[in-house]
């Protein structure tokens, strides 16, 4: 039997009151006790108060209905980059990965990554995604040149796929607020940091398809963070000012478009050029 490099690792999930509670019990079970390779931990950060069914599931965690586990509870709603620092630094091990409270993870997903990222020295390993329903996928280059490429226009890594090394991610001053684009700001903030990366091309986790998706990736909030992460990148020389005015044309038409039609623009904009 070929023996695989073994490390390790925290699964970490944040959940927050909104959160559909057959939705996450199945998350969870995806993650962990369906796993061929589990999780040695599981850190569970709680986004405010929940209501009973949620609060039910997070005792579940607690008990070890999903292995050893540490529950993070707050009474405030603090936003997700809040929610996942304080879970990050409760995580008792060097390698974390993360997954969302809504999707599905492919039985072997971490028998996939966590060897492949051991192998290969990285800091951050990424994954395919699968729509449930339609079985469409979106995929992420898979190079550390192609990945530092394609920053220059959009988030390199999906991150409910994630896998990632805890102190490099600290290193590049962790999760911080800005809004809907936490984890395409941390991605920058470590590529610029120096940290080794890579995406593999198939993909380890399905994820649900509703009219919310497509309303939270709109607004004005949102198109202000493009703004921000846009003039930043400009400011460091990763871009240039014609590179980013035209993403943002592109983006501000995007984020102020009905639902339905910017699940079109998506996929004929964003993931066709990578803006």
């Amino acid at each position: 039997m070929t023996q695989h490099p073994r490390e390790p690792f925290t699964l970490l999930m944040a959940v927050w009151g909104n959160d559909e509670p057959s939705a996450v019990r199945a998350a969870l079970h995806s993650a962990t006790s369906a796993q061929t390779l589990p999780p040695d931990h599981v850190v569970l950060s709680c986004d405010g108060d929940l209501p009973p069914a949620l609060a039910a599931i997070a005792d579940g965690v607690e008990r070890g209905e999903y292995g050893p586990a540490t529950v993070l509870r707050r009474s405030d709603h603090r936003g997700l980059a809040e929610t996942l620092q304080e879970g990050l630094l409760a995580c008792p091990t060097s390698l974390v990965a993360r997954a969302d409270a809504d999707d599905l993870n492919h039985a072997d997903r971490f028998e996939k990554q966590i060897p492949a990222l051991l192998r290969r020295n990285l800091d951050i390993l990424g994954a395919g995604m699968r729509e449930l329903g339609s079985g469409r996928t979106r995929n992420r280059p898979t190079s550390q040149e192609e990945i530092e490429r394609y920053l220059k226009d959009h988030s390199p890594f999906q991150h409910p796929t994630v896998v990632f090394r805890k102190e490099a991610v600290l290193a590049a001053g962790g999760y911080q607020s800005l809004p809907f684009m936490e984890d395409y700001d941390l991605w920058y903030r470590m590529l610029r940091a120096g940290a080794r990366a890579g995406n593999l091309a198939e993909a380890l986790v399905d994820y649900r398809v509703g009219p919310e998706l497509y309303d939270r990736r709109g607004g004005l909030e949102l198109f202000r963070s493009d703004i921000r992460m846009q003039r930043r990148m400009v400011a460091d020389g990763v871009t240039s000012w014609p590179r980013a005015l035209r993403n943002l044309c592109i983006r501000g038409a995007y984020r102020t478009v009905p639902g339905p039609l910017r699940r079109l623009m998506y996929r004929l904009l964003v993931e066709k050029i990578g803006v």
